[in-house]
């Protein structure tokens, strides 16, 4: 079976690695809306490897970080969490980052550590703030992690923001794969009405922690974005496509309206009856 991986160096000790994959399939049917997923590497500063939002370990992703160097810790959240088994079986002694929920809905991954708020940190714990500086969005429903890599001004992050239609793993895009994945590449981009209200409405658990975090992200030198799903974003982009995305939140009230709090409450049940 030829390799559906592909793998790119983006800058000195960080390498991404796509894969086409599709969303939102219904009765089993599984080439719905294409959408592209996207792990990424980092190499930090005492040779050791993070690994962020796994994809399937196939031969060419497992060759290429055993090249790195193996893989010491592999980092995920309620929305990318399916391979992460697979990473610690091929590497022991590496140790696996989730976020609070994880812990119940993976019993079979033993959890070093469990991301529960802003006071207590993976880099911190385990000393690779040199490198790295996260973020894990406490109101966003799967409670992704924004992680960014200091040395390259490049933020990681799995569904906090997409950039359709993908071309690294769709040739010519993933537009072309059928009318669904055109339709929702048209929608799902940083820029779009679609995608804040996306985020405003049906990603949301807690308005003030979404605002909170957003404007941290907003703080950061970003020079990259690497997505799961959907095309990297360079230079100037980068921060405008964040600002974009989030300006609901970085420009809206400091404090939730009525309105606000209850779709809050509704999303965090839906969080609690198809993520954890």
């Amino acid at each position: 079976m030829s390799s559906l991986a592909i793998i790119r160096d983006l800058a000195p000790g960080l390498a991404t690695f796509s894969t086409p994959f599709y969303r939102f399939a219904p009765l089993g049917y599984r080439k719905f809306v294409a959408v592209g997923l996207r792990s990424a590497a980092v190499k930090l500063h005492d040779n050791r490897v993070l690994v962020l939002n796994p994809i399937q370990l196939e031969k060419s992703v497992h060759d290429k970080l055993t090249a790195m160097g193996g893989v010491h810790f592999v980092a995920s959240d309620l929305g990318h969490h399916l391979y992460v088994k697979d990473y610690l079986d091929t590497w022991p002694d590496a140790k696996a980052i989730g976020v609070k929920g994880l812990e119940g809905k993976r019993k079979d991954v033993k959890w070093n550590f469990v991301y529960e708020n802003a006071q207590r940190k993976p880099e911190d714990v385990f000393g690779f703030s040199e490198d790295v500086e996260s973020v894990m969005f406490e109101g966003f429903i799967t409670r992704a992690v924004a992680w960014y890599h200091r040395p390259s001004g490049t933020l990681i992050q799995s569904d906090l923001l997409m950039n359709l239609p993908c071309t690294e793993q769709y040739k010519p895009s993933s537009s072309d794969t059928g009318p669904l994945s055109r339709g929702f590449a048209t929608l799902a981009y940083p820029q779009s009405l679609f995608h804040r209200a996306l985020l405003y409405y049906a990603a949301t658990t807690d308005y003030s922690l979404m605002r909170r975090d957003a404007k941290k992200v907003a703080e950061w030198n970003v020079q990259r974005i690497v997505p799961c799903h959907g095309e990297n974003i360079e230079g100037k982009k980068a921060s405008e496509a964040w600002k974009s995305a989030y300006s609901w939140f970085l420009d809206g009230p400091a404090s939730p309206s009525l309105f606000r709090r209850i779709g809050d409450t509704m999303n965090t049940i839906a969080r609690r009856l198809f993520l954890l």
